[in-house]
């Protein structure tokens, strides 16, 4: 019986284990946008990474921070080195609602969103529900900070603004 009892713990902690150990690093993933076009985990190696992730609640957050650390990054010297990925939380989407869900993103292709059926990001980096969950990941992949916002919040953007110029100028391949 002891012994059972250890093999349905361990069977038990294993997938937290998994998930937990993927934090440190941008998880490997092949998700498509909603134009269908397929992104992979591999199309941001090598850039400093901004995620801004949300389920519908905190999906009016994520313009509101994504614009303002673009906007306020732009003349920075490594600005190409920075990319954003936005990721939507879809996971409670009943299988017949998707093209119904799908067509109320942003309908310019440069506003891509993609479209995380699974709930992938979610789960292996612990969003909260009703925030924009913002990820900062280093250009080898690392995740270098993490929050979750829902109000522009000065202090907040300070914090995250000066993050990312650190990594910018500290990962300058040049």
């Amino acid at each position: 019986m002891k012994k059972f009892l250890a093999g349905c713990t361990l069977l038990l902690l294993f997938p937290a284990t998994m998930v937990f150990s993927q934090q440190g690093k941008l998880i490997s993933f092949e998700l498509k946008d909603q134009f269908g076009r397929e992104f992979s985990h591999e199309d941001f190696s090598g850039y400093v990474l901004v995620l801004v992730g949300s389920d519908k609640g905190g999906s009016t957050y994520n313009p509101l921070w994504a614009g303002a650390i673009h906007d306020s990054l732009t003349s920075h010297d490594q600005f190409d080195a920075l990319r954003f990925i936005g990721v939507s939380d879809l996971r409670g989407v009943p299988f017949f609602l998707k093209g119904f869900v799908r067509s109320k993103f942003p309908k310019a292709k440069e506003r891509w969103v993609l479209m995380d059926w699974k709930g992938i990001f979610p789960k292996a980096y612990q969003f909260e529900e009703n925030h924009c969950n913002l990820l900062i990941f280093k250009r080898d992949g690392t995740l270098a900070y993490q929050t979750s916002v829902q109000d522009l919040v000065p202090d907040k953007m300070r914090v995250i603004l000066t993050k990312l110029r650190s990594l910018l100028q500290a990962d300058d391949p040049s």
